[in-house]
């Protein structure tokens, strides 16, 4: 297992969910250097959509800056962002993972899923209890 706090999180909230906008959010901070990864987007009611993702915490004034002003010319209905995050990564079922972070009360913010492993993204203050409840499950 694996606890990590260098990462922040960014959400734009409430984007068009229309081709080329992902193209849109990511290209400028692709352009600054800025490195993200653990990309959510879901598709919801109504033509929006939330695009959340991972980023190192010492480039968040400069990601926060780029997306506000993507947001601006995409007509998202805003951005949000934490600093206080952190990811737990495990190897184990998906289902007893958030079954054991059920049971200690931890709140999942982000999921990833690889051949091996299971990320989430959770409150920092959360991490070390998440920790504890995974701690027996791992493969």
């Amino acid at each position: 297992m694996k606890v990590d706090y260098s990462s922040a999180r960014i959400v734009l909230l409430g984007v068009p969910d229309v081709p080329g906008v992902a193209a849109k959010v990511f290209s400028p901070l692709s352009e600054a250097g800025i490195r993200v990864d653990m990309i959510v987007q879901n598709s919801m009611r109504g033509g929006i959509t939330d695009i959340g993702f991972l980023l190192p915490k010492n480039r968040m004034d400069d990601a926060i800056e780029i997306c506000s002003r993507t947001a601006l010319e995409v007509h998202a209905q805003g951005v949000s962002f934490n600093t206080e995050t952190a990811r737990v990564t495990v190897g184990a079922d998906p289902a007893a993972v958030f079954s054991a972070l059920a049971a200690a009360s931890v709140n999942i913010e982000m999921i990833v899923s690889g051949p091996d492993s299971l990320t989430c993204v959770v409150a920092a203050s959360s991490a070390e209890r998440a920790a504890e409840a995974l701690s027996g499950i791992e493969k």
